[in-house]
């Protein structure tokens, strides 16, 4: 499975939505995009970070920033699980992993066994009143990933995480959305 990086063309993609219309990469052009790739719709790591984004989505709106996030998960699994909180972006149900495999988003049991250690994070999803736990449905293994879409569909940051709690920090999605050079955000 090959990794993406900064500068490739970001891969084409069109699946359908959690609406059921489809979702495609290039009816975005000219756009700043972030795509998320979750783990799976009852993952307590993604129900946090799924929040946050949820409440950052305004502001990173306005900044012009896109947001799509995909799920290892199918529509009614998401819909039961994080419809409460609202869906104020795309959200492309992935059961089969397709959008995974062609970004090149891996699965890693060290990973799992790493991200176990997140205990933060972890608590703060199990004390959260909208999060219910429920069997996965997606890998357990399966690693989170971001990538920052330039308006000219080119990758400006590919950040693959090292376990299932980790994505990109928030400070180098603000730093794109707010149009820092991108050699400037590796730092943060």
């Amino acid at each position: 499975m090959n990794t993406l990086t900064a500068g490739n063309r970001a891969p084409a993609f069109s699946l359908p939505g959690l609406d059921g219309r489809s979702v495609r990469l290039a009816d975005f052009r000219g756009r700043k995009v972030l795509l998320v790739f979750f783990r799976y719709a009852t993952c307590p790591f993604c129900t946090v970070r799924f929040a946050r984004l949820v409440q950052e989505t305004p502001r990173y709106a306005a900044q012009g920033l896109q947001l799509i996030g995909v799920f290892e998960s199918d529509a009614d699994y998401i819909r039961e699980y994080l419809g409460r909180r609202g869906l104020p972006f795309p959200i492309i149900p992935d059961p089969e992993g397709t959008l995974y495999t062609l970004y090149g988003v891996k699965r890693s049991l060290p990973g799992l066994l790493f991200g176990m250690f997140r205990l933060p994070t972890l608590l703060r999803a199990l004390f959260d009143p909208d999060y219910r736990m429920a069997r996965p449905d997606g890998s357990l293994t399966r690693i989170p990933a971001d990538f920052l879409i330039g308006p000219d569909q080119v990758i400006a940051d590919a950040y693959y995480g090292s376990d299932i709690g980790d994505h990109i920090p928030f400070a180098r999605i603000d730093r794109f959305a707010a149009d820092v050079p991108t050699e400037d955000m590796r730092h943060v």
